[in-house]
C-alpha cells in the first residue's frame, strides 16, 4: 500500500479535535492546565499565532505519517522493492503475497495497538517523560499531556489502519 494523504492530512486535524474537549476549562483546561504547565497569566492569555497553528498542523502531519509507516504493514512490502511500484509489480513473489495478506490488519483494534503501544508508549512517552523530569514538570503535567497524547495517537492509528493506505493491487 501507498500512503492516502488525503485521510493522512484529515489526522493531522485529530489532536485539535481532541484538545477542543480535553483542554477545556471544565476537563483539563483553564486554570488547571495553566498550573501543570507553569504558565504566567500573561502567557496564558497570549494569542496563539496563526503561523504557529500552521506549524503544528504540520507537525501533527509528520506523526500522522509515522503513525503510517508502522501500522500499514503491507507498505513494507513496497519497501523490499525501493519504493518502486514498478519493480513490485513485476515481482510474483511479492503479489503473490500482497493478494493473499495485503489487506489484513486494516482494522480499528489493529490501529489502537500501534497507536497506542508504538505511538505513544514507545515514542511519546518516554519523550514526553525525559522533558518531564529534567524541565522539573509535575507528574500531573505527564498524566494530562500523556493522556492526550495516547487518546489522540490511538484514533489517528485507528483511522489511518482503516483508511491510510491506498492498495497496489
Amino acid at each position: 500500500m501507498t500512503p492516502n494523504i488525503v485521510v493522512i492530512g484529515a489526522c493531522s486535524f485529530i489532536p485539535f479535535l481532541i484538545a477542543f474537549g480535553w483542554f477545556h476549562p471544565k476537563v483539563f483546561g483553564g486554570p488547571v492546565w495553566q498550573k501543570v504547565a507553569q504558565l504566567s497569566d500573561a502567557q496564558y492569555a497570549k494569542a496563539i499565532k496563526p503561523w504557529q497553528l500552521i506549524l503544528s498542523i504540520l507537525l501533527n502531519f509528520f506523526i500522522a505519517f509515522g503513525l503510517f509507516v508502522v501500522t500499514v504493514h503491507s507498505t513494507h512490502i513496497l519497501g523490499l522493492h525501493g519504493g518502486d511500484v514498478d519493480a513490485l509489480k513485476n515481482s510474483a513473489s511479492s503479489m503473490a503475497f500482497l493478494k493473499e495478506h495485503g489487506a489484513n490488519y486494516n482494522t480499528f483494534s489493529h490501529g489502537i495497538g500501534h497507536g497506542l503501544i508504538l505511538g505513544f508508549v514507545a515514542f511519546t512517552l518516554p519523550i514526553l517523560g525525559y522533558a518531564v523530569i529534567f524541565e522539573r514538570k509535575s507528574f500531573k503535567y505527564l498524566l494530562i499531556n500523556g493522556g492526550f497524547w495516547a487518546l489522540s495517537m490511538t484514533i489517528m492509528a485507528c483511522v489511518i489502519s482503516k483508511w491510510g493506505g491506498v492498495p497496489i493491487l
